[in-house]
């Protein structure tokens, strides 16, 4: 597997858009969780609805991942606009009191789209979507995996004791929800009552949960003007059963008939012309063969996994150069700290592994294994800084636009593409939008 920073295109917009998509119109907007540019591009063929999408409006082919490509750092710059060392969020965890905590909605530091929408005056819906304030929303349900169907893992996003219980509050005033025929949204019991499969099963069912409340909400008769939501599964399920393996293409098969769905019930009532619906993935996948424990390279130091990238809590440059010696008998090279915020930069070290290689925590038997081992997650994502393997799909059905390709789009140019779509024309970003 080679990690490279691919070139990019001298021609953006491969196919030029004639006609100007309508604006303002309302948005549905769909993180799925870990697809990749290269997973799309290569298996477009079995997942009709997402083709459709890309062929309907604006398709960016690669959407560049922010720095690490991980999930919260991807979903925070979907939401703001805004770098991590700008955003606050540079990665799953972040560094507060001296420890790695789990990133959440009160560490961003600029606004989110929900947030300008909702001060702008428009009718604002968060269904499962992570790092949503739910005071930026009319209708607000936390994200399922808030709940701890996966806790436990570094790998997979979880929520620590003292935020499990605003991980369970649901937001609906006028009983929106429930009118909408919306009646159950956590349905299923935790994994210790259940057998061990449970927590992929539920997982599943969540993500249809929220894809099918989201839909049941735009078909309303009190359709939001902007709504939020998330399907996961397709992230986890590559961590557990490897990339492109039989139980990834499910997943993201899955996924993309749940979006259709979605779509379909639009069609049904009339409402495919007053949404645009916008697809889009947090960071990309890829294999790897070997994966490194900086536990035990590193047992003095505090540290926390970025899939194939690392962050280490150093204090001077005393404490760098010991992780500089360690790590790099095992190839890891030293990387730049630039995505964190200057206030915080001297005291977080980061490092990338060498190609086909992550990090993770040693556990159970392979505590006494050494320093490197077989992955116990299959697939991972955030690796080097311009890694083709961490760029992600992008698609934009938009009412009245003539379909139009770009090869590239940087994780800064999604959100004011986003607010062009819903006409928050004054909406401050660092970048322009795409329309």
């Amino acid at each position: 597997m080679t990690h490279t920073n691919p070139s990019k295109p001298t021609a953006r917009f491969q196919t030029p858009a004639s006609i100007k998509p309508r604006s303002p119109t309302k948005a549905i907007l769909i993180l799925m969780d870990g697809v990749s540019a290269d997973y799309f591009e290569k298996h477009k063929h079995r997942l009709p609805t997402l083709f459709r999408l890309a062929g309907d409006g604006l398709s960016i082919t690669r959407l560049r991942s922010t720095v690490p490509g991980t999930s919260m750092p991807g979903r925070a710059s979907m939401l703001t606009g805004a770098a991590p060392q700008a955003n606050g969020i540079y990665g799953n965890h972040i560094v507060r009191d001296g420890s790695f905590v789990c990133a959440d909605a009160s560490d961003l530091r600029v606004p989110t789209i929900a947030k300008l929408a909702k001060n702008s005056g428009l009718d604002v819906a968060s269904i499962g979507a992570g790092l949503i304030d739910p005071a930026d929303c009319d209708v607000f349900v936390p994200a399922w995996w808030e709940r701890g169907f996966l806790q436990g893992s570094r790998s997979f996003k979880s929520l620590p004791e003292n935020r499990i219980a605003r991980s369970r509050m649901i937001k609906d005033p006028n009983g929106r929800l429930r009118a909408a025929g919306v009646l159950d949204l956590f349905g299923f019991p935790s994994s210790s009552d259940t057998v061990a499969s449970t927590p992929l099963v539920a997982g599943l069912a969540a993500d249809h949960l929220m894809i099918g409340a989201a839909g049941a909400l735009a078909c309303s008769e009190n359709p939001p003007d902007l709504i939020l939501t998330e399907i996961d599964m397709t992230d986890s399920i590559q961590h557990q059963f490897g990339y492109e393996s039989e139980a990834a293409h499910w997943s993201i098969a899955a996924a993309d008939m749940m979006i259709g769905a979605l779509i379909e019930g639009l069609r049904r009532v009339g409402r495919e012309d007053d949404y645009a619906i916008v697809v889009a993935s947090d960071h990309g996948h890829s294999a790897v063969h070997t994966t490194i424990y900086p536990d035990a390279i590193i047992p003095d130091l505090l540290w926390e996994s970025e899939g194939a990238t690392l962050h280490v809590l150093v204090d001077g440059a005393h404490d760098r150069r010991i992780a500089d010696g360690l790590l790099a008998r095992f190839q890891v090279e030293p990387w730049s700290s630039d995505h964190v915020p200057v206030n915080e930069r001297d005291c977080i070290a980061t490092y990338v592994a060498p190609p086909g290689h992550s990090f993770e925590e040693t556990v159970g038997d392979t505590q006494e294994a050494g320093p490197t081992g077989r992955p116990r997650y299959l697939s991972t994502h955030g690796f080097r800084p311009g890694s083709a393997e961490d760029d992600r799909i992008c698609l934009l059905s938009i009412p009245g636009m003539q379909p139009c390709n770009i090869a590239w789009g940087s994780a800064e140019e999604f959100t004011p593409t986003i607010a062009q779509i819903l006409g928050l024309s004054d909406a401050p970003f660092s970048a322009k939008g795409l329309l």
